[in-house]
């Protein structure tokens, strides 16, 4: 009943949660688990016990661990899986907006809050977070909780509103380390308010917050080691930031995108004319409840100023600690920045435009531009597992660079393997060295490392292996290596008389690329069987001569969504693309037409076209 009433007084603030859970929710296990995703789960697994989960969190991982206890507890209830992960995240995020409605509406006014939910509905930043499972929806939902809190202390300094901003606080820093930066911000306001209080209330003042800090601090212990492992660091994984890297980070809260970057810039220049024309206060004292402008400037500009000075320093005095999403922490301030500076323009014309202008422009670049829900952007380790799982029938071992990361789909109720944690150039020396671990293997491998051997390493696998199987995901592949030369092999095509003269085929393809560089022989582009998803169809690259002799190779499979896209329909050609190098000095002397065979190895089916590419070996 008292949700009911709640909805019908606010029904503005209902029907922005409720297209905040459609843009987070929409899709959302479209998109692998990548590295760290895979950490999480790995970290959170519903197995461990209590201690077990504290001990894999302070020895693995660089982050407090509230994110992990509650992936945890999701795990327990709903199952172990990525969704569950997601779904977590996706929770948390939608309980941003509400609650950057509230820190809106408590600093400001109700209007505010609500421009700064629609604000963060539509941020592409907080949408991106929202799908991934990690701790950065929760770190922008306790910050934002913590300085509502704050506030609510500053204009009432009690034991409830001490408690309430002290368990917020406490539950910011268990999110992110970064949070710690943000909690110093907290107690320099605190101290603001302190020196400028009326002289009768500013010994209770000072207590309490004495007491939080206290507190704070004291809750804080239990994780002590993860700082001291942060501080013991003497090297790491981020990068020296460029000069303009907040500038960077700022396009990155939108999206980068042009259009609202600028409206949004507008309303922020908005907010300062405004803030300008403010008259000057007596002895810099100000009222919360009154001189809502300025107070809202000591809050945001404090907030924003030392979250994003103090890592500056540290990166610049020890090391670099500088990642975009490790600020999602200022975001709450930004959008309410802009929230006000949108609500003092006076015409209600004008003010419209610009709230429907970045809406419009923000889906657009979410939806349309980008295509977010629908175009692959973090490792496909998922996608490269399934395709080994459907394609591996024996118990060759899976060698990988990232081992952990592929163990997690490879190893688990459904499926086993044996997972050797080596790069490929070191799995292929050792078997240089040594002859008897000659023998068929896949190899895995994602997260930008390339695929990279020596001209040594490359004559022996040419030598003595034929890649079976292959396939490139979005930065993520995998190729089978089958003991036997990888050489062109003679295809019995009787079955195929009728295709050979060129008549009507199933399969459509296109040839994209067709050149002839020293003696090799490039070939890539799509083919497909209509009607049948790509996903268990392998496709070879044919040499046929006037004789009707053919010759034949394995092509690796290329990830193509692109051509599932231009074929709209209920099936997947995704796994559609192929490419292939033929070296000439294999090929004998003739003339030959390119053809196209693909099998379908679920159902023994085989296709075969003739293209228009020919070739000639004198």
């Amino acid at each position: 009943m008292k949700l009911l009433i709640w909805i019908k007084n606010n029904y503005s603030m209902t029907i922005i949660i409720i297209v905040a859970i459609v843009l987070r929710f929409f899709n959302l296990d479209y998109q692998s688990l990548w590295v760290d995703e895979i950490y999480t789960m790995i970290e959170s697994n519903q197995n461990f016990t209590l201690s077990e989960l504290y001990n894999s969190i302070v020895t693995s991982d660089p982050h407090p661990p509230l994110y992990f206890l509650l992936a945890y507890i999701f795990f327990n209830i709903f199952g172990y899986t990525a969704l569950v992960l997601k779904v977590l995240s996706a929770l948390l995020s939608v309980a941003g907006v509400y609650a950057i409605y509230l820190l809106g509406k408590e600093l400001c006014s109700k209007k505010t809050g609500i421009y700064a939910a629609i604000l963060l509905t539509i941020n592409f930043f907080s949408i991106y977070y929202a799908q991934e499972g990690r701790m950065y929806s929760l770190l922008f939902l306790t910050t934002t909780l913590s300085f509502y809190y704050l506030i609510k202390f500053i204009k009432l300094p009690n034991i409830k509103t001490a408690i309430l901003f002290c368990i917020f606080s406490t539950l910011m820093i268990y999110s992110h380390l970064f949070a710690l930066f943000t909690l110093i911000s907290q107690y320099l306001i605190l101290l603001y308010f302190i020196i400028i209080s009326v002289k009768e209330s500013r010994k209770k003042f000072f207590i309490y917050t004495l007491i939080i800090g206290i507190v704070s601090i004291v809750m804080y212990i239990p994780v002590i080691g993860i700082i001291l492992n942060n501080l013991g660091r003497e090297s790491i994984w981020i990068k020296m930031p460029t000069l303009d890297v907040y500038t960077q980070f700022f396009k990155d809260f939108f999206g980068e995108s042009e259009l609202v970057l600028f409206l949004i810039v507008m309303l922020i220049i908005a907010y300062f004319i405004n803030l300008f024309s403010v008259k000057e206060t007596i002895g810099f004292k100000t009222n919360p409840k009154v001189d809502k402008l300025t107070f809202s400037f000591i809050i945001i500009s404090l907030w924003i100023l030392v979250t994003l000075l103090l890592p500056l320093i540290r990166t610049y005095t020890s090391l670099p600690i500088l990642i975009n999403r490790y600020f999602i922490n200022i975001l709450p301030a930004i959008l309410i920045l802009i929230a006000i500076g949108l609500k003092s323009i006076k015409s209600n014309i004008v003010k419209t435009s610009f709230l429907s202008f970045i809406i419009i422009f923000s889906l657009t670049d979410i939806l349309i531009v980008k295509k977010f829900y629908f175009t692959p952007y973090k490792s496909q380790f998922r996608e490269v597992s399934n395709f080994i799982i459907e394609n591996k029938s024996s118990d060759e071992p899976v060698a990988t660079s990232l081992a952990p990361y592929f163990n997690f789909y490879l190893n688990n109720d459904k499926f086993k393997t044996i997972i050797i944690d080596k790069p490929l150039q070191l799995f292929v020396d050792e078997m240089m060295v040594d002859s008897t671990k000659k023998a068929s293997f896949w190899y895995a491998d994602a997260h930008s490392k390339p695929f990279v051997l020596s001209s040594e390493a490359t004559q022996y696998l040419e030598k003595y292996f034929t890649i079976e199987n292959s396939i490139d995901y979005y930065d993520a592949w995998t190729k089978h290596y089958v003991i036997g030369e990888n050489k062109l092999k003679e295809i019995n095509v009787s079955n195929f008389d009728r295709l050979i003269k060129k008549s009507k085929s199933k399969i459509k393809y296109w040839i994209e690329n067709f050149e002839i560089v020293g003696d090799s022989i490039n070939l890539s582009g799509w083919a497909y069987i209509e009607r049948q998803n790509s996903i268990k169809l392998r496709t070879k690259v044919l040499l046929v001569s006037k004789d009707e002799r053919c010759l034949g190779i394995q092509a690796q499979s290329v990830y193509r969504p692109d051509v599932s896209k231009a074929n709209k329909g209920n099936f997947n050609f995704d796994n559609s693309g192929f490419q292939t190098i033929l070296k000439t000095e294999r090929i004998p002397v003739g003339e030959y037409t390119v053809a196209i065979m693909i099998i379908n190895t679920e159902t023994k089916e085989e296709e075969l076209v003739m293209t228009d590419k020919t070739f000639q070996k004198k």
